[in-house]
């Protein structure tokens, strides 16, 4: 198998092993940033040489939200053999995705799970933070 039919086809590993939805995002290098879930759970990063896989992170400032991911682990994807790398990918990607998902805290006026960017300072949920008391949404 040459390298861009092995690009394929971690093209579509990648995409069949994320949670749904997946987005990507084509840079201008070739490389493909990958972000799956709703809310966004796990960005892999897969470029010519390497495939780099993080939790998904970080928090509003000033009124924008700063991502700042969490590095789970990179492979240089030409070095491995195919069913290696699957599996390393495929480990990867699972932890990256139960980090997350072991942030998420459940809102006590609501009972909606939160992740951690939508929890407020007040220790509800931004929406809950936002309702007029006695609204339910």
């Amino acid at each position: 198998m040459d390298v861009s039919e092995r690009f394929e086809q971690l093209i579509a590993f990648v995409s069949s092993q994320l949670p749904k939805p997946v987005e990507e995002q084509q840079g201008s290098d070739g490389s493909i940033l990958f972000t799956g879930g709703e809310p966004p759970e796990v960005i892999v990063h897969l470029t010519d040489q390497t495939v780099v896989v993080s939790e998904f992170a970080g928090a509003w400032e000033e009124g924008r939200f700063s991502l700042t991911p969490l590095l789970v682990g990179e492979l240089y994807w030409h070095a491995l053999p195919e069913t290696a790398l699957m599996n390393a990918l495929s480990a990867m990607i699972k932890g990256a995705r139960e980090a997350r998902l072991s942030k998420y805290r459940i809102c006590p006026q609501c009972g909606e799970k939160v992740s951690p960017e939508y929890f407020g300072v007040s220790d509800v949920c931004d929406r809950c933070a936002d309702d007029t008391p006695g609204v339910a949404h």
